[in-house]
Parts: structure tokens; C-alpha cells; sequence
């Protein structure tokens, strides 16, 4: 938190108890200060306000009087002070305890070291509030930045990992995965060049989470493998859902000559186990894209607790 030292304004107009008026309202306009220290050698006394000073001095004229009147005589006696260490909310909640617009400022020895207004307090208060609300705009985009793709624009391992764990505190909350991979994608790399892949993994991706069921979320589970996490869903209800996807992929036509097919197309591997943990579920639904990659691609299957899970093509 700033502190008054870093707002004050050094010094300030200091002046002794005997000095005139006149000669102190000079020095006020001179150093274009709106108040000024009444000095009793190193010791404040008081405080003159220009505005308590301009109203004595336009009734001496107007009563006639030859004799204007000294420092002492119009001085606030004792004002209150702010330790130069003090931070700001603390100076403001001592200014606005005892109803002051500015407080001389003390160093450690009691010494005076400058003067800070309530105006000047608040205003950097107010700033103060603003950058806070700032950083917090910043960190949430930063945090949302951290959990999400920044080529494909869906959520990333870190997401994947955060959104499974909660899942996990809820055991009676049905969901599904699958599991997704792009068919000879690496041929398609090598053929097209990695920026062209780039170009095709993000259509793949934008076209998936266009078909998605809303509370369903895309991930990139590691390079072009994605994770797809379904909700409220059976086997056979997330067989449907991944044969969705993979269709529409499918029908995107993107051309992928070293393809047998002659155009990209999705694997997937999807999982439903009750009671079954999360890592479980996933090495089911890998077993299961494994057992699609090596079946003849562009396929979805059933991942099951058996040795070899039931084939279904998706189209």
C-alpha cells in the first residue's frame, strides 16, 4: 500500500506565530499553498487555511481596524498530524475521523516533513481501486488464457485435468469421455506442410465443438488427440454424441491425399464406466482409439472391461 511519504508535498509554507496576516497570506500565494504551518521552533503549533485567513482579513477591513492580526491569533492550535510512514488508508481514515482537508506530515523524530490534502488522498485511493480492478480484469483473462488452447481455442491438458478432478468429488454424476484422433495425420503433415495441419486441426476443432450438446467440452489432450468430456450421458448416449463429430468431420471434405479415404477424418475411442476412476477411464477409451486406429480408422468403439471392445463403424 502507498504510503503519505509517497503523496505528500514536501515542506509546505511554514511560518511562526508572530508573522502578520498580510505577510502570511504573501507566502501562501507566493507557494501557492491553500494552507501553512504555524512553526513553534521544530514543533507544529497549528495550522492557517487560506479560507479561515481571507475571512479575517475581509472583516479587519471591513471593521477599519490598522492592526490585521498574527499567525497565532487565527491558527487551528494542535492540528493533527500523519506520520510519514503511514500508509494511505490509514491517513485517510485519520483525516476523515477528525474531518481534516490536510495534515502536516511528521518524519520519525516528530519533525515536520511536509503536508498532504484529503483531495490528493482520495484521489490516489481512487487510482489505487482502479489498478486493483485492472489486475483483476488482467488475471482473469490471464488464468482464462492459461487453460485454453491457443491454437484451437478450446481448453487445454491443464483445463482437461482441472474440470476431471472436480468431476471426480462428484461419483453420482453420470459423464462420459472420448477420446479423438485425426486419421494419418502425420502423413497429412508431411504431404501439406505443418502450417496447412495447423489450419486443418483448428476447422477439425471449430467444427466439433459446433455439434457439441451444451455442458460438453473439447480439449486438447496432445498434439492432434482431443478429449471430448460429455455429461448426463450412458455408453451409448456418448457413442452417439462421438459418431456425431467424427460425421460432421467427416463431411468437411478436407482434403488428405496419403489417405486412403482421400479426405481427413476422426478415430474415437469413448468410455462409461460407473464407479470407475478417471484414469481408468481414459486408458478404457484409449484402448478403445487404439483399437479404432488399428481397425480400419474413421470408426467410434465402445471401449468395455474386455480384451477386445466392440467394433461400430460411425458412417
Amino acid at each position: 500500500m502507498m504510503t503519505v511519504q509517497e503523496l505528500m508535498t514536501p515542506v509546505g509554507t511554514q511560518v511562526n506565530g508572530g508573522q502578520s496576516l498580510i505577510e502570511v497570506l504573501a507566502l501562501m500565494r507566493r507557494n501557492q499553498h491553500s494552507c501553512a504551518v504555524v512553526m513553534d521552533g521544530d514543533r507544529v503549533a497549528g495550522l492557517i487555511r487560506e479560507k479561515d485567513l481571507v475571512s479575517v482579513l475581509a472583516q479587519v477591513l471591513e471593521s477599519g481596524r490598522v492592526e490585521v492580526g498574527r499567525a497565532a491569533d487565527v491558527m487551528t492550535v494542535n492540528p493533527v498530524c500523519v506520520p510519514a510512514g503511514a500508509s494511505l488508508l490509514e491517513a485517510l481514515k485519520r483525516a476523515q475521523e477528525y474531518r481534516q482537508r490536510q495534515m502536516p506530515v511528521l518524519d520519525d523524530r516528530g519533525a515536520l516533513v511536509g503536508m498532504i490534502t484529503h483531495t490528493d488522498m482520495a484521489q490516489a485511493y481512487i487510482q489505487i481501486l482502479e489498478r486493483q480492478t485492472e489486475l483483476v480484469s488482467v488475471n482473469r483473462v490471464l488464468r482464462a488464457e492459461s487453460l485454453q488452447d491457443s491454437l484451437l481455442n478450446i481448453g487445454n491438458r491443464r483445463a482437461m485435468e482441472r474440470d476431471l478432478k472436480v468431476l471426480a468429488t462428484h461419483p453420482k454424476r453420470r459423464f462420459a469421455l472420448a477420446l479423438l484422433d485425426l486419421d494419418w495425420f502425420k502423413k497429412y503433415n508431411d504431404y501439406y506442410g505443418h502450417q496447412a495441419g495447423d489450419r486443418a486441426l483448428q476447422r477439425v476443432c471449430e467444427t466439433i465443438t459446433g455439434h457439441l450438446r451444451q455442458g460438453d467440452t473439447l480439449y486438447r489432450y496432445g498434439g492432434e488427440e482431443l478429449l471430448l468430456l460429455m455429461l448426463d450421458t450412458d455408453l451409448e448416449g456418448a457413442w452417439l454424441g462421438a459418431s456425431r463429430v467424427c460425421d460432421a468431420v467427416q463431411k468437411l471434405r478436407i482434403e488428405h491425399a496419403p489417405s486412403p479415404l482421400g479426405v481427413l477424418t476422426l478415430s474415437a475411442g469413448v468410455a462409461c464406466e460407473p464407479g470407475a476412476g478417471i484414469s481408468q477411464l481414459i486408458a478404457s477409451a484409449d484402448q478403445a482409439l487404439y483399437y479404432a486406429k488399428t481397425h480400419g480408422h474413421n470408426s467410434v468403439i465402445r471401449g468395455r472391461p474386455v480384451a477386445e471392445p466392440d467394433i461400430t463403424p460411425s458412417s
